[in-house]
């Protein structure tokens, strides 16, 4: 205060002497001069603070170092850094000098504090380093960040130096992997996606031609010529673009040809050796697919059959895509073809797969004796490759297939008593089998199995007791004829002939005549007397 006493005086003076105004102007400057420099002694001059980053510019979901380093003029209490960054960004502390870091709670989401509890003596510096991660959807520009320092009594300044970090479009990295990668033709093919950074296209050429092939991410395809593969993917997202080659990825073999006649000996071999089922290794092992162990290995693919084709009336195949969680339909449309679907929920995927439907001629020559019933049906059902309908790749599995009204309504049978027979295990069992609908023509059914092989469509009711009797007893008067028309013509006569000799030689006509004569004769008698 004796200070400002003292410049009062000199004002006072100086007015006195001189009344001009050129004096009180002056005066006044060195008053507010002196004020300024009485009452500030700790301004905010007396902190800096200045910041430094390890980029300016980087990508969406890349990482970069701040540094701030902090530097006091004189004595200070209860220094404290205030950091905001873009929302969402993510900040880790690295060196902080012995601060005390406080999370975001404090303040918003995006801004960072820390404080010391320890004084900042003149002259001496603290430095703040910590590490930001850019998040990978965020969209490219230019960002801010801004920060403050400031102290107990001490007006907050703000923080100089770099404050400005450019965001560029994400560097996006295409990469893919495939199972299996070598194999005999058709092979079948999981794809998976490994880019970084979130692509949200796809470009898939698998071989090599320059052809898209898919636009899935992780796609299933099948190879079905034997060759050498590069597979090609080109990922993508709103910014960035980025291809992988992968040259000579896949490797298909050529299956080994096998004869009709090798087959039919093979499946006659296979009866032999498993007690007539037809089954390699024994139809639960494989799943109930009645096929040899070098078709394949329990997936997808093509599907194989032991049955002779000498034995076989109508075969119909039919391929579908077989995919995790989606239930798979192979329809089957053969005017002599009385299965209609084979339909199931995969738990795998497996590509494309084919279905085999057979239309026997007779009992299949897989199995040891006829279905129980009377059988409309002999047919085989094979899909995919040995072991494909174990319990751990399908459920759900059922058969729909129909039955003609003619058929039912000669055999004087029930479509009540319709029923789905498989061939499992050297046994006939018979399978859940209900009436689904029915047209002119058709009744139609639908049946849960647990795989597939061998079936038969049979009626478990025999016929009604009348017509058996009716007819045993027509065939008996019918053969008893047939002896006896036999026994003439080997007597040497035609029977016609016979016949009429028959009629002519009777007693009844020969009693008639010698009758008549007697009283012809009595007649004569009694004139004469």
């Amino acid at each position: 205060m004796s200070i400002i006493n003292l410049l009062m005086s000199i004002i006072k003076i100086l007015r006195t002497k001189s009344q001009s105004k050129l004096s009180g102007f002056i005066s006044c400057f060195v008053l507010i001069s002196l004020l300024a420099w009485a009452i500030l002694p700790a301004s905010a001059a007396g902190i800096e603070a200045s910041r430094e980053v390890s980029a300016e510019k980087v990508h969406a979901g890349e990482s970069f170092t701040v540094t701030v380093h902090i530097k006091a003029n004189h004595d200070v209490e209860a220094l404290t850094l205030d950091e905001d960054l873009p929302d969402g960004w993510q900040v880790k502390q690295s060196e902080n000098n012995r601060a005390t870091f406080e999370g975001t709670s404090t303040f918003k989401a995006s801004t960072l504090e820390w404080a010391w509890i320890e004084n900042l003596s003149a002259g001496k510096e603290r430095s703040v380093v910590y590490n930001v991660t850019v998040p990978s959807n965020s969209k490219p520009g230019n960002f801010t960040i801004s920060g403050r320092i400031s102290a107990y009594s001490v007006p907050a300044a703000p923080v100089e130096g770099v404050s400005e970090i450019i965001v560029m479009p994400q560097l996006l990295e295409s990469d893919f992997s495939a199972n299996p990668l070598n194999g005999n033709a058709p092979l079948t093919v999981q794809f998976m996606d490994l880019s970084a950074f979130n692509p949200d296209l796809w470009e898939w050429d698998f071989d090599g031609n320059g052809n898209i092939d898919s636009n899935e991410k992780n796609p299933v395809y099948t190879y079905e010529k034997p060759g050498i593969y590069t597979v090609i993917l080109k990922a993508a997202n709103n910014n960035y673009g980025n291809t992988r080659i992968k040259t000579g990825y896949i490797t298909v073999t050529e299956m080994p040809p096998i004869s009709e006649e090798k087959e039919e000996n093979e499946g006659s071999g296979r009866n032999e050796e498993n007690g007539g089922n037809g089954e390699s290794g024994g139809n639960e092992e494989n799943g109930g697919s009645g096929r040899s162990s070098g078709r394949g290995g329990g997936g997808g693919g093509g599907a194989g059959s032991p049955e002779p084709s000498r034995n076989v009336e109508v075969k119909e195949i039919s391929n579908e895509r077989v995919f995790k969680g989606t239930r798979t339909y192979f329809r089957f449309k053969g005017e002599t073809n009385d299965i209609v679907t084979v339909e199931f929920d995969p738990k795998k995927s497996f590509g494309k797969t084919t279905a085999i439907v057979e239309m026997l001629k007779n009992t299949s020559s897989i199995v040891k004796e006829p279905a129980p019933g009377i059988v409309y049906r002999n047919v085989n059902v094979w899909v995919g490759n040995s072991g494909f309908s174990s319990p751990e790749n399908l459920e759900n599995t059922r058969v729909s297939f129909r039955v003609s009204k003619v058929w039912i309504t000669e055999q004087a049978v029930s479509e009540s008593t319709i029923v789905l027979y498989r061939y499992s295990g050297n046994t006939w069992s018979p399978l859940p089998t209900t009436l689904s609908k029915e047209d002119k023509v058709y009744f139609y059914f639908t049946a849960e199995t647990p795989g597939f092989s061998p079936f038969a469509i049979s009626s478990i009711e025999e016929r009604t007791k009348s017509i058996e009797i009716s007819s045993s007893k027509v065939g008996v008067n019918q053969n008893q004829d047939e002896e006896k028309q036999a026994d003439k013509e080997n007597q040497g006569f035609p029977a016609s002939n016979m016949e009429k000799k028959g009629k002519e030689s009777s007693p009844g006509f020969e009693a008639i005549f010698v009758a008549g004569e007697l009283l012809v004769l009595y007649a004569a008698l009694k004139i004469k007397r």
